[in-house]
């Protein structure tokens, strides 16, 4: 309808009204969406899809296509309602109800193409299923994901027509299409099984222009990792790290992203029982691990498990984990023996800092310190798992700090993770 292209809602015809206590609501509903608009079995059924259980919406259209016309039918024989009435909904209900048609006016009726998907939606369903089962089978994926992007034309027209007639029982088109495709992937090979929460692709098709895009959700590796050597980064670039060219190779992946839930400082060693360690492999086409293809390096990788999961990067490493550091410490003046006994006193202690914009709040929780000359100190320092060693010693844009502690300007000359628990 013209009036539609400005926001407008449309003059509709009204065949029944809810006075009459003989027609249901469903029926009611149905009855006026046909006199004004052709709708195939899957579009008309939608606009119910939350009423009944265990059937498609092809089959709830079906039915109630049915019901209509035997309602119709009773009503012309009784006299109830003249067929002049009821020609645009029956033409509208399209082939189902043609025989009648023929047989009340004597003449074929016009075919109208479905109002809301143009009478494609079962051969766009076929052709979309096979079409990501192809995808699946070159790149050897079971588990998979779909999403479906529907024309905005599409979409408009569906939110007028149940605004219009208040539709309250309806799904959109959208989820009628990912529900369907994803079911007729698993008809046609039962390998195949749709995964909510680790698929091992997602498969994104455009209706009604079925263009698809196939995303490989990365593979996570999760391990611990020691660090032997100072002078290294675990999670430098590739064409000065040996680990991830090894890990690329061993995955068959086209990129490698290394996390880690702390700074990596390349000056520090990682030790005791290691530090948490991830890498999200992008685009990999395996999920088994040749460990010893990334052991013998200057860092040592234990794998604990390796999964795909969707969205969960971000909570990884949001618990607070205490970890505790051994530091040396230079000082730029003497430190006096009454200041490394206030250090050791110095516990619970509440910390602010402000790193990469980021106004960051923690606890350090111990501090055990001897001298090693005049001007150098070795530390253990026990803080939480998001505070920073390096601020916290030499005081950038952190309070209280060593430094403020000591009333000396102070620095790392090496330090060590040794727990993190």
């Amino acid at each position: 309808m013209v009036i539609e292209k400005h926001g407008l809602k449309p003059k509709v015809k009204s065949f029944m009204s809810n006075d009459n206590n003989q027609d249901s609501e469903i029926t009611i509903t149905a009855m006026n969406l046909l006199k004004n608009y052709p709708l195939c079995d899957r579009c008309l059924g939608r606009q119910f899809a939350k009423l009944g259980i265990g059937y498609s919406n092809a089959d709830r259209g079906k039915s109630i296509k049915m019901v209509l016309l035997m309602d119709i039918h009773e009503k012309i024989r009784n006299e109830t309602i003249e067929k002049e009435k009821v020609d645009d909904i029956l033409i509208n209900m399209g082939p189902i109800s043609y025989n009648f048609y023929r047989s009340l006016f004597g003449k074929e009726p016009t075919y109208k193409n479905c109002y809301l998907c143009g009478d494609i939606l079962d051969k766009f369903i076929n052709d979309a299923s096979e079409k990501i089962l192809n995808k699946m089978k070159q790149d050897n994926i079971k588990k998979f994901l779909i999403g479906v992007k529907v024309n905005q034309n599409i979409i408009s027209k569906e939110e007028n027509l149940k605004s219009t007639f208040k539709i309250s029982y309806g799904e959109s088109i959208k989820n009628e299409l990912k529900r369907e495709i994803g079911k007729r992937i698993q008809q046609l090979n039962q390998e195949s099984k749709a995964d909510f929460y680790s698929p091992e692709a997602i498969y994104e098709v455009s209706f009604p222009y079925l263009d698809l895009r196939e995303q490989i959700v990365s593979l996570l590796v999760y391990g611990k990792y020691k660090k032997i050597k100072r002078g290294i980064s675990i999670i430098g670039p590739r064409s000065k790290n040996s680990i991830l060219e090894d890990v690329i190779k061993s995955f068959n992946a086209e990129e490698v992203v290394v996390h880690v839930p702390d700074r990596d400082e390349s000056e520090f060693r990682t030790l005791g029982k290691g530090s948490s360690i991830i890498f999200e492999i992008k685009r990999s086409k395996k999920e088994t691990i040749d460990i010893s293809m990334i052991e013998g390096h200057s860092s040592i990788i234990n794998v604990n498990k390796i999964e795909r999961k969707r969205g969960q990067l971000n909570s990884l490493f949001n618990k607070n984990y205490p970890k505790i550091y051994r530091v040396l410490i230079l000082c730029e003046d003497k430190i006096e023996d009454e200041s490394i006994e206030k250090l050791n006193n110095t516990n619970n202690i509440s910390i602010q800092q402000k790193i990469n914009r980021r106004d960051i709040k923690g606890v350090v929780r111990e501090i055990k310190c001897y001298k090693i000359t005049n001007n150098i100190i070795e530390c253990l320092i026990s803080l939480d798992q998001k505070l920073y060693i390096k601020e916290f010693i030499n005081g950038n844009k952190t309070s209280p700090n060593i430094s403020s502690i000591l009333e000396k300007s102070c620095d790392v000359i090496d330090a060590d993770l040794l727990s993190f628990d």
